[in-house]
């Protein structure tokens, strides 16, 4: 029961971060404290606004790593991203490529949670946003990226 519980607390920071991470492409502003605020207190996944019925968990240690994150290396993010795709990472849908740079974020920085946990994880909340085939594309995306780390880390020893 806790490991489920700390699984949906980890798929809702994410997804959180995901939210913040467009919202900062959409509206072409900066990141901001009371953005940072909000979208610590909404929930994604569902359609009501969870703060005063349930509130939502998120870890917000994670949630602040991960948007910063992006934002802080997003030129290593997308020069990493760039080299999967097929068409400019600008024309592409913005949701998506928000999932896969907090994914990518995580993938690069993050080496105390397996690659494969983090493809799972970014794969399922694309699922909840869009048709298989856009889910495929982040699955594929990250796991080369993944792939690219570990040959890299590899080359280095």
């Amino acid at each position: 029961m806790i490991n489920k519980e700390i699984e949906n607390i980890t798929t809702n920071t994410r997804v959180s971060a995901i939210q913040c991470l467009y919202s900062v492409i959409f509206m072409g502003t900066k990141l901001n404290s009371k953005m940072l605020r909000y979208f610590k207190t909404k929930s994604f996944l569902s359609e009501e606004d969870t703060i005063n019925d349930n509130p939502i968990k998120i870890n917000t240690k994670l949630f602040s790593y991960i948007v910063k994150g992006v934002i802080r290396n997003q030129d290593i993010i997308d020069n990493q991203i760039s080299k999967h795709l097929k068409i400019d990472i600008e024309k592409n849908d913005q949701l998506i490529i928000s999932i896969i740079r907090a994914g990518c974020f995580e993938l690069l920085f993050r080496d105390n949670t397996p690659s494969n946990v983090i493809i799972a994880e970014y794969t399922k909340i694309a699922n909840e946003f869009y048709p298989s085939t856009k889910t495929a594309l982040v699955n594929a995306i990250l796991d080369k990226i993944s792939k690219d780390k570990k040959e890299s880390s590899s080359c280095q020893n």
